[in-house]
């Protein structure tokens, strides 16, 4: 009875993680895992957007080595660095230290609003 009752514990513990690890992790149909619970607002959207136009390209941040470390293909990074976004594609447009780096032009006046209009609403996946 003791090692029929031990089976059916280990049984439902392996359900439990097997449920558990099949749950959406927040991708909302993309590859940007983070902690959005699948659901994205229309500012973070935007943004994300732009970054994976402009920024999340191969060897810039995405890919096997992305830039220090940085992927923009995954929500919660974005998000996590929303006040350096900002800082290096609005902030510093135009400057030797912008994002995307000089050669390459500094963001369009459209899309650094996207990322201050989303930044001042909260920096979250959910704005």
């Amino acid at each position: 009875m003791k090692q029929k009752r031990n089976v059916l514990a280990l049984a439902a513990l392996a359900i439990v993680f097997a449920y558990s690890c099949s749950k959406d992790n927040g991708t909302n149909g993309t590859n940007s895992p983070g902690n959005t619970g699948g659901q994205t607002g229309p500012l973070f959207n935007a943004v994300r957007d732009v970054l994976g136009s402009n920024c999340a390209l191969s060897g810039c941040h995405a890919g096997s080595s992305p830039q220090n470390g940085i992927d923009f293909n995954n929500s919660a990074t974005i998000v996590a660095q929303a006040n350096n976004i900002k800082a290096r594609a609005v902030d510093q447009a135009g400057t030797a230290t912008q994002m995307p780096p000089p050669p390459r032009q500094a963001l369009s006046a459209a899309d650094r609003k996207k990322i201050t209009d989303w930044v001042n609403a909260g920096g979250r996946a959910s704005d």
